[in-house]
């Protein structure tokens, strides 16, 4: 605990300075505050109004029915953040789960993100960039350059944003075109660990009624994992990428068209995963490697990779029609993942080769109509179609432990059965169908009261083919097959639900406004896509949609002169039939299941204090009682006993546990972020400045069966950075150090037991695992 305390008294110590410091766009702000008159050092100043589009209009956060979270550009450039992961350090209700490759990475909201391979699965948290929905989970990792706000809209949101987003909405919009002039930045970051990043961006008029924007980044950095094989760096990153945008208006500035196009490609070696637990089979490979949680080598014959490519365009018209407005969104994406990993996790050349090819397109139309606001009644009504499809082909090479008659010193194998390896070697497509009628609706009651109402209409249909030409026998060829061969088969599903959301809202000041909300979501059927799928998930058909119910009640408020915004809220959230994944150790792959009901009760609390035109204080804390429900069959982990609850649930079936209470996957009971900033003039045209950020979990579990070997236990990370700005703000030159105190901790724990032996376990090292430090500049125009 000392090192929280330490992390805490640096923040006190900021708070104690009054007389530095411009005020900070703290990470609830979208925009800087005015700078401070030289003779008024003390002077209180006034939070600017957060405006979102949150309910697909410009509004006041403070004013509607909704826990949202505004994270600003400022903000975001602040704390060096690459993609969505780093909202974690920002926002309170927000936490992230590292995948063992990058395309199952997962954002989760109140403790609920998906962590499931299938491609048949969508995430539970929509990922929405300037009103597109990305639908698989990795493409919403691409980095985030040029980006005005990201807008985090906690709970079910699935009247005005669809199907998934049962538990709740990542919203990203990216900076307009500058009609006014021209203008432009370029930043750069140098790091430890090789870690260099260039970010540029330039905008301004073609012609009075037309604009461009342009942006571009490119990164690199060395990996914080050793390979002992080759003696490497793992986890190296190269990305790069680039944003354009051409804008026309129309001379009233009632309508306006915006044509989009994106391209992103990123080339790592991903992903090694150092051993925190080694199997305890005395025939597995010993990988000469440290086992434990300051575990930061691997001793891998595989080098991973992964190459990933992330593009799209999308054509967004805004039609004044009157006094209505008529907005259409056309999309066009595409994602696709090449990658392989060493999935026995060490040096023998057991699985020797695990490629992976995952490739997603979409195309996807919205039309809404909004009527005028001002009156007792406004409304927005829209139309919504998905067409997607997502491929994915593996191919696994190799063997099992129990296959092998010796492991050579250099790492190669004996089998058994003379010239054995087996092959799992599938295909499967998901092609997706949705339409949509969505609508919402305010009636003002009164100047103070408003209630508002929404439905959505969804019609869904799904299609999966799949094959598994050949059977696999990992256990060797003497055994009966691990994965028999399977198919071609097609299956088709359909689905239809209605959600909706019911509020209401009083102004009781001008500065203080309540609500009470009740909403539901949907996501779609999930289908067991997995090269595991045997012929009796496939009749037994896809899991049941993913549902979700939610009452919410909230207090927002603006206090002090509007010194200080402080908001605060309680849930009551129930999923019911959530889709997960389990570990199969006997065929080394995952299985798609249904988690039953999900229950989460929690208080949430947000500000943000600007004493004066210096200082800024903001943060939050999160409260989570999130437990499974009513969940009396729920798989049992690797080598549970009965003793400890895991009790046979009848002949030839899998043996179970009762869940029920138990706690929920990655979602700690206790969390807080907390950010102070210090800046002023020092002397002339140049100012200095000092941020220190702290952010704070309880201890979780990373797996549905309670495995007591993949827990994180609580930890707090605190990063500082210190600079000067000069010549108006043009000028900006910073040095930063990230876990202060060298906080370990684990982005994710996961078995790694198919191939190698029982029992083993391995981590998922974040970026700032280890304390590390570096250099910023930035120059606008």
């Amino acid at each position: 605990m000392h090192k929280q305390h330490l992390a805490l008294a640096v923040l006190a110590a900021l708070a104690a300075q009054p007389s530095l410091s411009r005020a900070q766009s703290a990470p609830a702000e979208p925009a800087p505050a005015p700078q401070a008159a030289a003779d008024e050092p003390t002077a209180a100043t006034t939070l600017d109004a957060i405006e979102v589009t949150a309910q697909h209009r410009r509004e006041n956060a403070q004013k509607i029915p909704l826990a949202v979270s505004v994270v600003g550009a400022e903000s975001l450039e602040r704390i060096n953040a690459t993609d969505i992961s780093a909202l974690a350090t920002l926002v309170p209700s927000v936490t992230f789960s590292a995948g063992n490759e990058l395309r199952n990475n997962s954002i989760r909201i109140r403790g609920v993100g998906t962590d499931v391979f299938s491609t048949g699965v969508e995430p539970s948290v929509s990922t929405v960039v300037d009103g597109v929905v990305l639908q698989r989970p990795g493409s919403a990792f691409s980095d985030l350059g040029d980006i005005e706000r990201v807008e985090v809209l906690r709970g079910p949101q699935g009247t005005l944003f669809g199907k998934n987003s049962s538990a709740g909405v990542v919203n990203v919009i990216t900076r307009a075109p500058d009609f006014d002039g021209t203008t432009g930045e370029v930043s750069a970051l140098l790091a430890q660990d090789n870690e260099r990043r260039i970010n540029g961006s330039v905008s301004g008029p073609l012609a009075p009624n037309l604009a461009y924007r342009f942006a571009g980044f490119y990164r690199t950095q060395d990996g914080n994992v050793r390979n002992r094989a080759s003696g490497d760096s793992v986890n190296d990153q190269e990305a790069y990428g680039a944003r354009g945008k051409l804008a026309w208006r129309s001379s009233d500035e009632r309508s306006g068209v915006t044509l989009s196009a994106d391209y992103s490609r990123l080339d790592a070696d991903c992903c090694a995963l150092p051993l925190i637990r080694a199997s305890n089979n005395p025939r597995s490979p010993v990988t000469g490697t440290p086992v434990g949680r300051g575990n930061d080598q691997v001793n891998n014959d595989v080098s991973p990779f992964v190459r990933q490519k992330n593009y799209g365009a999308s054509l967004t018209a805004d039609i004044g029609l009157g006094d209505y407005t008529l907005t259409s969104i056309t999309a066009w994406r595409k994602f696709a993942n090449d990658s392989n990993v060493d999935l026995d996790d060490t040096q023998a050349r057991l699985i020797r080769s695990n490629r992976n090819l995952e490739s997603s397109r979409t195309t996807t139309q919205e039309l809404r109509l909004a009527s005028p606001t001002g009156g007792r009644f406004d409304y927005v009504v829209g139309l919504y179609y998905f067409d997607g499809s997502v491929y994915n082909s593996l191919d696994r090479r190799g063997l099992n432990l129990g296959a092998v008659a010796l492991i050579a010193p250099d790492g190669g194998i004996v089998p058994i059965v003379p010239g054995d390896e087996a092959v799992l070697a599938g295909h499967s497509r998901v092609d997706t169908r949705n339409a949509s009628l969505f609508g919402q609706a305010n009636w003002h009651l009164s100047d103070r009261f408003t209630v508002t109402g929404g439905l959505r209409y969804l019609d869904e249909k799904q299609t999966l083919r799949f094959v598994r030409p050949v059977s696999g026998f990992f256990n060797g060829s003497n055994q009966p097959a691990t994965n028999p061969a399977f198919g071609p088969v097609t299956g088709r599903y359909g689905d239809r639900a209605t959600i909706g959301k019911l509020s209401a809202t009083y102004e009781f000041t001008p500065k203080i406004t309540g609500y009470l909300s009740y909403s539901t979501g949907y996501k779609s059927e999930g289908i067991a896509a997995t090269l595991g799928l045997t012929a009796a998930q496939f009749a037994a058909g896809p899991a049941p949609a993913e549902t979700s119910s939610q009452f919410e009640a909230g207090l927002k408020t603006q206090l002090f002169d509007d010194m200080l915004r402080l908001n605060l809220t309680g849930f009551r959230t129930r999923f019911d039939d959530y889709q997960a994944q389990t570990f199969n150790a006997a065929t080394g792959l995952v299985v798609l299941t249904s988690a039953g009901t999900v229950a989460i009760d929690g208080v949430e609390a947000e500000f943000v204090l600007r004493p004066n035109l210096y200082f800024s204080l903001s943060g939050g804390a999160t409260y989570l009682d999130a437990r499974f429900q009513d969940v009396p069959n729920g798989p049992c982990y690797s080598g549970q006993t009965a003793a400890q609850g895991c009790v046979s649930a009848g002949a030839g079936r899998p043996a179970v546990q009762d869940l029920d209470g138990k706690p929920f996957m990655n979602a700690p009971k206790w969390r807080y972020t907390l950010g102070a900033r210090l800046e002023g003039p020092l002397s002339g045209r140049l100012d200095g400045y000092l941020q220190a950020d702290y952010r704070w979990q309880d201890r979780v579990v990373f797996d549905i069966s309670q495995n007591p070997d993949m827990l994180q236990d609580a930890y707090g990370v605190a990063d500082l950075s210190a600079g000067l700005i000069w010549d108006g703000g043009k000028y900006e030159l910073g040095v930063f150090v990230k876990n202060l105190f060298d906080e370990q901790y684990a982005a994710n724990i996961m078995a790694v037991s198919g191939a190698a032996g029982a029992n083993a376990y391995a981590q998922q090292l974040a970026r700032d695992f280890r304390r590390y430090g570096g250099l910023t500049f930035r120059v606008r125009f």
